[in-house]
């Protein structure tokens, strides 16, 4: 039954993507320090005083005539040739183990950030066993915070940088319907070749703050790749009681959970709204890109307008774009 509803849902989405020409795209190419480019779907590539975090980017883009894919696999050569250059990166943060967010980590962390671990949840870590030395996978999923319980940072190698995983979830993606769900209890023997088999395990949110050389926080961001119901992914009260300045919101299904991204912002009140995961990614090409099929797009951009703080900033990028970050707080 799960199987015919996904496909009913597959033919649906085979429609045509959305035409962007309208959408108020963000293109600056010029890097600010801090340095945040967004990468397209998920993927996202922040620097900081010589330290550098990845959000698990994606670039394979399979597709079967242009329309949703069954069986899928990375493209090693579509990667090499978008991804940015990414020695620095330390840690690599996912939300959720979909294919479209983890189908090409493998290759990334091999051969684009041969110094980083990778942070998720269990699901996610079984999974790249089959690829990645289980030294090189950390289990965030178990130190999550959870509610008003906050829970571990984990910290880049020279203490710029610092992560926390939030419990989350993942928006059912039509009518309500949630597909690909599921976990893994144990280590892979190989990577999955169908979407079926990239099951999205616990989905986190993610706080990063960038620290001083004093360990003071200088900038703190909100990170999440997939839409979730309220309390759900919100951070929890923390004792230093620093607001966030960058909260990085997901289009996906925006609109399959109650009162997204309206909570989450009247809660961050962030002064930059970076709006991401905005793209088809059937077989685009993310150097042109073209907007989610069935998604009000426009009606995200104006819910996120209408909850953010006065003087408060929103950015639809395009994959590649620099996104200068807000001045520091004194």
């Amino acid at each position: 039954m799960a199987t015919r509803l996904l496909m009913l849902v597959l033919l649906l989405l085979a429609g045509c993507a959305q035409n962007p020409a309208q959408l108020p795209l963000f293109q600056a190419t010029e890097r600010s320090s801090p340095s945040l480019q967004y990468l397209g779907v998920g993927g996202y590539l922040l620097r900081w005083q010589g330290e550098a975090l990845l959000f698990a980017p994606s670039f394979s883009n399979p597709a079967t005539l242009g329309l949703p894919p069954l069986p899928v696999q990375a493209d090693p050569a579509t990667i090499d040739r978008l991804m940015p250059p990414a020695a620095d990166v330390s840690m690599l943060l996912v939300g959720h183990a979909h294919y479209d967010h983890l189908l090409d980590v493998p290759h990334v962390l091999l051969r684009h950030t041969p110094k980083a671990k990778v942070y998720g949840s269990k699901t996610m870590g079984h999974i790249l066993a089959a690829a990645i030395p289980r030294e090189r996978i950390v289990d965030a999923e178990a130190l999550m915070a959870d509610g008003s319980r906050p829970g571990r940072w984990w910290f880049s190698p020279n203490r710029r940088v610092r992560a926390m995983a939030i419990r989350s979830e993942h928006a059912p993606h039509l009518w309500g319907l949630k597909f690909l769900g599921g976990e893994y209890q144990a280590d892979l023997a190989e990577l999955p070749r169908s979407v079926m088999g990239w099951r999205e395990g616990q989905t986190l949110a993610w706080l990063v703050d960038l620290l001083d050389e004093r360990g003071e926080v200088r900038y703190r961001l909100h990170y999440q790749d997939a839409a979730s119901t309220p309390p759900l992914g919100l951070p929890p009260q923390l004792p230093d009681g620093r607001a966030v300045d960058v909260a990085i919101l997901c289009a996906g299904a925006w609109d399959q959970v109650p009162a997204y991204p309206r909570v989450l912002l009247d809660r961050l009140r962030p002064r930059l709204a970076v709006v991401g995961h905005w793209e088809d990614f059937f077989g685009n090409d993310p150097r042109q890109p073209e907007g989610l099929r069935l998604q009000d797009l426009r009606g995200l951009l104006a819910v996120t307008r209408a909850h953010l703080p006065e003087g408060g900033e929103l950015r639809l990028p395009v994959p590649f774009a620099q996104i200068p970050l807000p001045a520091p707080l004194p």
